[in-house]
């Protein structure tokens, strides 16, 4: 599951490094109605950026998982509740009659990574508790 999920995130750190006028062009062919300035370029370079965080710990973490579960554990809580509150707010600030192309991308990434999260602390909850001497 950890490779997976660094597999499926570690491509969003194209999107947060490639140039200016590359994200803006991306961005108006997912809402080309859009004011795409320097907040909205920003903000999509953080998510895509955290994305790839992600995935970089789950490859790291997926070297040696005996070794890294309580940082899994942080992870997986972190990744469950970081992108509900981001679908919470997201659906706070953005009125229903403006929710369409762009809002539904972010919106995609967040419950991609909400899924993933709810899915990583699953497993762990199967993962067999390991005794002091074995």
């Amino acid at each position: 599951m950890l490779r997976f999920i660094a597999f499926t995130t570690l491509f969003a750190l194209i999107a947060a490094a490639m140039p200016q006028p590359w994200l803006v062009h991306f961005i108006h062919q997912a809402d080309p109605g859009l004011p795409v300035g320097i907040l909205v370029t920003y903000l999509t370079r953080m998510l895509m950026s955290m994305f790839a965080l992600v995935g970089l710990q789950c490859f790291i973490f997926a070297t040696d998982v005996k070794r890294y579960l309580p940082l899994i554990w942080v992870l997986g809580v972190a990744s469950s509740i970081a992108p509900l509150a981001g679908i919470i707010a997201l659906f706070y600030a953005v009125p229903s009659d403006h929710r369409i192309g762009f809002f539904w991308v972010v919106f995609v990434d967040l419950a991609e990574g909400l899924a993933q999260g709810v899915l990583l602390v699953t497993l762990l909850l199967r993962v067999p508790r390991s005794t002091p001497h074995g």
